[in-house]
């Protein structure tokens, strides 16, 4: 999408949001070697570096550190975010979009399950639905942690 736009002459943004998990995959690769090739300044990645993928932590499967300078080396800007916070994310998107000459990566660190006690960092919730009960502890705690910032 973000080649066509630049071959057409098109003014867009192509976004994509990858799990770090995905990162372990050749395809993420081979689709960023060729952004880096064509210059794709239209194109940002943002990567969910919450650590976990599927039942295990991304290092148990397929350590990808160090993520952010492979990025790097694949010719990609990267800028590294809280991804909790909204500024920094809504910063990052807005300088993204500035950005002339490669493709920018986001690298939005983040806590899976944040918020709920009983999910942070647990990989078993990443494919996972919880029960009416939990579903409904898990809302409590939000909405006490959001009335407390």
């Amino acid at each position: 999408m973000a080649l066509s736009g630049k071959l057409r002459k098109k003014d867009y943004h192509v976004w994509v949001i990858v799990g770090d998990g995905e990162t372990q995959e050749g395809s993420i690769w081979e689709a960023a070697m060729a952004a880096a090739k064509w210059k794709l300044d239209n194109l940002t990645a943002i990567v969910d570096r919450n650590r976990l993928q599927n039942d295990a932590c991304v290092v148990d499967v397929m350590p990808i550190e160090p993520l952010a300078d492979k990025w790097r080396a694949f010719g990609w800007r990267v800028v590294e975010i809280d991804g909790h916070d909204m500024e920094q994310i809504v910063e990052s998107l807005e300088r993204a979009k500035t950005h002339k000459g490669i493709p920018t990566l986001i690298l939005a660190h983040t806590v899976k399950g944040k918020g709920v006690s009983f999910m942070e960092n647990v990989p078993e919730w990443h494919g996972k639905a919880p029960c009416k009960k939990e579903a409904e502890c898990a809302l409590e705690e939000i909405r006490r942690c959001a009335c407390e910032s």
